[in-house]
C-alpha cells in the first residue's frame, strides 16, 4: 500500500524550456523546474453537488523571474503532451503573479483546466482541503521529525516519452514560528537539487505514533521548494602570509527551505480581490500544443 496518493502525481508538472536545434535535429526540451496544480473552490456547484474550482501552477518567483516563456508538460495516453505558456502578455505585463514580500519564493499562475480536460490530458489539481497550513499544522501537532515526501524533477531528470515524477523522503528539520517570520520558510532533512525548485512537499501519514498522540494519517500538501541550503568552505594558500582565501567550494547541505502554503494562499486571495484572475485566465495556457 503507498502511503502517497497516486493522484498526486498527475498535479506534479514539468516546467521545461526549448533548446534551440542543432545540426538539423528536431526540436528539444529540458526540465528546469518543478510546478504543481491546485484548486480553489469557488463557492459554486453543478446540478450534481459538485464544486467548481479555480486552478492554478504554483512554483517559485525565481523560476519565472527571468523567463519570458516556458513549457508545460503532461501526460497524455499516447505520450506526453506540452503547452506554451506565456508569461507576459502582449504588453509585457506579467501573466503571473507572486507575493508582495520579495523574500516570499512563490510564483503563481491561473490555468485554464477545461482547456486540460478537452485535450484529454492525465491531470489533478490538489483541493484546498488537502493542504495543510500553519494553523492546521499546530492544531495536528505536525512537527520536526515527521516524514514528508518531495516530488519534483531533480537535475531535470523528467522522462522522455512520457513525464515521469521522481519521489524522495525526507523529515521536518526544523518548523517554528521564528523561522517561518524571520526567512518565510521551514527546514527539511532531504537532499533537494536544481530541478525540484517548486515541487510540492507532503506529509507522508503515519501509521502509528507513540503513546499520547495521535496519528495524523493524511497526505497534506505543506508548502513548496524554495532550494537547498548550500555549505560554503574556503581553501586558503599557505604562500602568503597571511594565509589568502583561493578557492570557495559550495557543496549541498542536504537541508532544504520549504515555503508554506499560507503563502500560496496569500497570492491568490489578492488576486481574486484585484479581480485579475478573469482578465488573465483565457491567457493561461495557450491553445498551440505538441505531442512528445
Amino acid at each position: 500500500m503507498s502511503l502517497l496518493p497516486r493522484q498526486y502525481l498527475d498535479a506534479v508538472v514539468s516546467i521545461e524550456e526549448k533548446i534551440a536545434p542543432q545540426n538539423g535535429e528536431s526540436e528539444k526540451f529540458r526540465s528546469i523546474a518543478t510546478g504543481f496544480l491546485v484548486g480553489f473552490p469557488t463557492g459554486n456547484k453543478n446540478d450534481r453537488g459538485e464544486e467548481f474550482f479555480r486552478t492554478f501552477l504554483v512554483s517559485n518567483r525565481h523560476v519565472f523571474d527571468t523567463k519570458k516563456e516556458v513549457w508545460l508538460k503532461f501526460n497524455h495516453a499516447s505520450g506526453s503532451r506540452r503547452y506554451f505558456l506565456p508569461l507576459f502578455d502582449d504588453k509585457n505585463s506579467p501573466l503571473w503573479k507572486t507575493h508582495q514580500e520579495k523574500d516570499v519564493d512563490v510564483g503563481i499562475v491561473p490555468i485554464a483546466a477545461d482547456k486540460l480536460q478537452q485535450d484529454n490530458v492525465e491531470f489533478f489539481w490538489i483541493t484546498e482541503s488537502d493542504f495543510a497550513y500553519m494553523d492546521k499544522i499546530k492544531e495536528l501537532g505536525i512537527s520536526q521529525g515527521d516524514e514528508i515526501f518531495v516530488l519534483g524533477f531533480p537535475m531535470g531528470i523528467a522522462g522522455e516519452e512520457k513525464k515521469y515524477v521522481i519521489v524522495k523522503g525526507g523529515i521536518i528539520s526544523r518548523l517554528d514560528d521564528e523561522i517561518i517570520r524571520s526567512t518565510k520558510t521551514f527546514l527539511v532533512d532531504s537532499s533537494v537539487f536544481p530541478g525540484n525548485s517548486g515541487g510540492p512537499v507532503i506529509l507522508k501519514p503515519a501509521i502509528v505514533s507513540i503513546q499520547g498522540t495521535t496519528p495524523v494519517n493524511r497526505a497534506f500538501l505543506l508548502g513548496l521548494v524554495k532550494g537547498y541550503i548550500p555549505y560554503e568552505e574556503i581553501a586558503y594558500s599557505l604562500q602568503s602570509d597571511p594565509p589568502q582565501p583561493r578557492i570557495k567550494f559550495v557543496e549541498n547541505s542536504g537541508l532544504a527551505s520549504v515555503v508554506p502554503m499560507d503563502f500560496v494562499r496569500n497570492v491568490v486571495q489578492d488576486m481574486i480581490s484585484k479581480d485579475q484572475l478573469s482578465k488573465q485566465e483565457e491567457k493561461s495556457i495557450d491553445v498551440q500544443t505538441i505531442k512528445s
